[in-house]
């Protein structure tokens, strides 16, 4: 395999998103693991854990056309990824009889059918969750803080708009340990107003800490009737600071 370029990823961060314009590209995990999961009318469900050498985002190439991500990949622990090289892959493909290369695509679509399946059938389990996933719901401290979240479009400059009308307000359910991202609970959701890649100003306290105001870009959401949801937010800036201070936030709850 001919890599045309590498890009590294810290734990938790986003590789591919669901939902997000597929570029054809056929990417392969070179160091690290890296987790498949989609969203689910029940939630987010992990679909496959990949390995050193598994190859991922080959879907959209084999079936040869551009369209929207089925699944989300997400960095676990620190990942390195190499990027194919596509021109080399097209030629190749082209090299490919007529017969030969609709059967990839008709594979590449019963793949995506598939993948929608097993993540339905994971959901149906989530409705009576195990023993042990209550328990790590109800031992999560931070959905007991109640730590509230104020957040508002960003403009296309990524600078906070007037506050106000557009001003919205959650409650903190999870943050990243990396300090790249958080999930919270919201009673004013809709997806004219919270479709997915919209970028916010996010702003809350940490109980003993300074107040935070990062931008972050909604990655999944979870409707959950009426206006309730829970939002995944993925960071779109970070800095040492923040990051050592939501490790020292948590570090201290873990203590406690």
């Amino acid at each position: 395999m001919e890599v045309k370029r590498t890009v590294e990823y810290e734990d938790g961060e986003l590789i591919l998103m669901e939902g997000g314009e597929s570029d054809r590209n056929i990417y392969v995990l070179l160091d690290g693991q890296a987790r498949v999961s989609k969203e689910t009318d029940k939630g987010q469900v992990t679909l496959a854990l990949l390995e050193e050498g598994d190859l991922f985002g080959e879907a959209s190439f084999l079936a040869q056309k551009y369209g929207v991500r089925s699944a989300s990949v997400a960095a676990k622990g620190k990942v390195k990824v190499g990027i194919l090289d596509q021109e080399k892959l097209s030629a190749e493909y082209e090299n490919l009889s007529p017969l030969f290369q609709q059967i990839l695509k008709e594979l590449a679509e019963r793949f995506s059918k598939t993948t929608t399946l097993a993540s339905r059938l994971a959901a149906r389990r989530m409705e009576k969750p195990s023993l042990e996933r209550r328990e790590a719901i109800r031992s999560n401290p931070l959905r007991t803080m109640r730590i509230e979240v104020e957040y508002s479009p960003a403009s296309s400059s990524g600078t906070e708009t007037l506050r106000g009308s557009e001003s919205y307000r959650g409650l903190l359910s999870d943050l990243a340990k990396t300090g790249m991202g958080l999930a919270l609970f919201t009673t004013n959701f809709s997806e004219s107003t919270h479709p997915l890649g919209a970028v916010f100003i996010f702003r809350f306290t940490l109980p003993g800490k300074p107040m935070v105001r990062v931008p972050g870009q909604i990655v999944w959401a979870r409707a959950m009737g009426g206006k309730k949801a829970r939002l995944g937010v993925k960071f779109t800036e970070t800095n040492p600071y923040l990051i050592k201070l939501v490790e020292e936030f948590l570090q201290n709850v873990a203590d406690q």
